[in-house]
């Protein structure tokens, strides 16, 4: 009895984990993505909705999805699809962007 009580305690723990959103630092906060055109901003919301202000000063908005360990955000003339990952204020990661270009992101505090 012990060991199914411990066997379903550890299958509850893992599905939780598995469920967590790994957007939730993003929600309130920047993206900050530089790369050869520019730097944006870009705004992730939670329900799979962002938007984003390009270099040039104009605005873009879209949708993501979320699927096992990617999310891909559509919206462009090609979906940008990276690794789901969770990241804390401060992190700074690359990207490969859908052009096969490297771009690097800055998860910052605030609007």
């Amino acid at each position: 009895m012990r060991l199914l009580l411990s066997v379903l305690v550890a299958l509850v723990a893992f599905s939780g984990a598995a469920l967590a959103d790994p957007f939730a630092n993003f929600y309130g906060n920047t993206v900050k993505v530089s790369g050869a055109a520019g730097e944006r901003s870009v705004f992730i919301d939670e329900g799979g909705s962002y938007s984003q202000k390009l270099p040039d000063g104009s605005t873009a908005e879209g949708k993501y999805t979320v699927e096992g360990d990617t999310a891909c955000f559509l919206g462009g003339e090609q979906p940008y699809c990276v690794p789901a990952e969770a990241r804390n204020v401060g992190d700074t990661w690359e990207l490969k962007a859908p052009d096969g270009s490297t771009e690097t992101a800055t998860l910052v505090a605030g609007r």
